[in-house]
């Protein structure tokens, strides 16, 4: 956040949409997602003025990820239009994170083969 006296610059991120009992996108275990938009704003008197920076993330609840959306798959989804969400549109970091359980979605190290939170095998 930037602030001086009248004006200012500051981020915002909130959820748009929210998809239940689907298949991830991600990892391709069933689960749930959020959409997210998040963009900087020019304010004076904290009334915004400009946008700029506009994105758009999926977080997945399955795999724990937060991933960048196509822009114009997630302006189609802020619109309220009803869109199919394919690994194509996603932009992950880094692909390969640390792996989680496929009980309880925890994240784990490596190594285990055990889930420590669900005592459920990891079949390594």
């Amino acid at each position: 956040m930037f602030f001086i006296g009248i004006f200012g610059v500051q981020n915002k991120t909130g959820q748009i949409a929210s998809e239940a009992a689907v298949i991830c996108p991600v990892c391709g275990r069933y689960g749930r997602y959020d959409i997210l938009r998040s963009y900087y704003y020019f304010h004076v008197f904290f009334i915004p003025l400009w946008r700029w920076n506009k994105r758009y993330y999926i977080k997945t609840h399955c795999c724990s990820r937060v991933c960048e959306l196509d822009q114009d798959i997630g302006s189609k989804i802020e619109a309220g239009r009803s869109v199919i969400i394919e690994r194509e549109h996603i932009h992950c970091a880094d692909r390969a994170a640390a792996p989680s359980c496929p009980n309880c979605s925890a994240r784990l190290d490596p190594g285990f083969v055990y889930c420590p939170y669900c005592g459920s095998s990891l079949g390594q």
